[in-house]
């Protein structure tokens, strides 16, 4: 389901939260200002992200934190389009694929120096460039999110993704083994 997660500003704090339905949630909360509010799929991840990341200048049994400029600019930042963390889960399959494909070319450059057998070069880039698919099925994610912050079984989606790429890759690299007389 989505929803916002949204940073506001009441008096001389802020909040960050969130939640399926933005305007009855600023009806009660009622503001001085709001800050930023992105709406994305899963918000409950992103928001305890983003809690556990300025967890440091959270007001004691509150749900207010006493932000810095700098944290402040950083907070809006992981709200909008040009965020460093990824809002959700299947953001890490994505990152996960872009690791796949510079690993491929990295070591596919790398063996073309070399001079090996072209099938084993091939193989061996394959090889290597599965490896963050391994790494992101085993994990479930890279470390971005906890399992509390998730829904139940939303990392699995992704490990299943990612061991299925992970199987391609390491066949391909196989089948060229397979294929290279020693």
């Amino acid at each position: 389901m989505s929803g916002h997660v949204y940073l506001i500003k009441k008096g001389d704090f802020f909040m960050i939260g969130s939640t399926r339905n933005i305007d009855k949630q600023m009806r009660k909360l009622r503001p001085d200002e709001i800050i930023s509010t992105t709406k994305i799929d899963s918000p409950e991840g992103l928001e305890a992200r983003l809690l556990r990341r300025y967890r440091n200048v959270r007001l004691p049994e509150s749900g207010y934190f006493q932000l810095s400029e700098r944290q402040l600019i950083d907070c809006k930042k992981q709200l909008g389009e040009k965020s460093k963390i990824p809002k959700t889960i299947g953001d890490e399959f994505y990152i996960a694929i872009t690791g796949t494909l510079f690993l491929f070319i990295l070591t596919s450059f790398v063996f073309l120096r070399i001079n090996l057998y072209p099938s084993l070069e091939l193989a061996l880039a394959f090889a290597l460039a599965s490896i963050p698919m391994w790494i992101l099925f085993l994990l479930g994610n890279f470390g971005g999110y906890f399992s509390s912050d998730l829904s139940p079984f939303s990392a699995w989606f992704n490990r299943i993704r990612a061991l299925l790429a992970a199987l391609v890759l390491s066949l391909c690299s196989y089948l060229l083994i397979s294929k290279f007389s020693f």
